[in-house]
């Protein structure tokens, strides 16, 4: 099982050739991690903007090396269309937001004649390297990117769709917990009737691959002393690896204030579509953009094997 971003790394590396198409990369953090990911020869690039812009981008960073191909689109607008015509004609396994703000991009690729879409939700899985674990240090964080305000049935395909990308990490069986604020369902708070309904979904076989348990408040999902303290009797208490939270805010807030209070490791990819999807903050570095990179190779690779929809 892959339990932290060394051994990511080292597992991307073994699936060679795949194909990363870079939409609009009009900024130094993406060019670093593209740079960098072509260093470890993670995969092949694919760079589609204005070429001008991109390369004066590359002389100010002081490299003359190009270790991949650019594609010259003079807008945003024709640059996109591109890639989402590369993808449609299978000539991308990765998609990846450059310079380009997240709603143009997911715009074009939620459109019905993109070509991605499977029929699935697809949803933003945030992960997280927490290194007070011992074993597996990956915890999961969805949706903070995609899914509005989910209902039920929405956060029965956010589940399912985190713990596929558990599943192509070698997770067979994850520990889910469903947040709210409290760990009693309290019928007043839907979140925590979700949890309950979740919960008994999956023991009665609804969904599959995973356990799931909830409502949690964070400190017992994550912590097992504050799971003990509150003599929570669940396999999930304390050792939750994917965290479904009630709505984007609290999923988005969650999964920055690990970067911004604690500095911790990340990565996130958007899955449910044809290829992975990237969306790294324009406000992210370098290295969370190769890891995000890596963490789209080997979801292609799943894919490849497990083709979705």
């Amino acid at each position: 099982m892959i339990n932290n971003f060394d051994q990511l790394l080292s597992e991307a590396l073994k699936y060679k050739g795949k194909r990363v198409v870079v939409v609009y990369p009009n900024n130094t953090e993406t060019l670093q991690a593209v740079y960098d990911a072509c260093e470890r020869t993670l995969a092949r690039f694919i760079l589609i903007g204005d070429q001008e812009v991109i390369e004066r981008k590359i002389a100010e960073m002081g490299e003359t090396r190009k270790p991949f191909e650019i594609v010259h689109r003079a807008t945003m607008h024709e640059a996109l269309n591109t890639a989402i015509y590369y993808v449609r004609d299978g000539k991308c396994d990765v998609l990846m937001k450059g310079g380009v703000d997240t709603s143009t991009m997911m715009k074009a690729v939620l459109h019905e004649d993109s070509g991605i879409r499977t029929g699935r939700l697809l949803s933003d899985i945030f992960i997280l390297e927490f290194p007070q674990r011992v074993d597996n240090k990956f915890v999961m964080i969805t949706d903070g990117g995609m899914t509005l305000a989910p209902d039920l049935k929405n956060k029965v395909e956010l589940i399912n769709n985190a713990v596929e990308v558990a599943h192509a990490l070698g997770n067979l069986n994850p520990k889910v917990a469903v947040l709210s604020a409290t760990e009693f369902v309290v019928p007043t708070l839907q979140s925590t009737l979700d949890a309950a309904a979740l919960s008994k979904m999956n023991e009665r076989g609804q969904i599959k691959g995973c356990i799931v348990d909830g409502p949690f408040a964070l400190d017992n999902a994550i912590s097992a002393e504050a799971a003990a303290e509150k003599a929570i009797g669940s396999p999930v208490a304390g050792h939750a690896e994917i965290l479904i939270a009630a709505n984007i805010e609290s999923a988005n807030s969650l999964a920055k204030s690990t970067t911004y209070f604690a500095g911790l490791r990340l990565a996130h990819v958007i899955v449910g579509g044809k290829v992975p999807v990237l969306i790294p903050s324009r406000a992210d570095k370098s290295e969370a953009k190769m890891l995000s990179i890596a963490l789209g190779v080997i979801m292609s690779a799943y894919y490849e094997a497990n083709p979705p929809g």
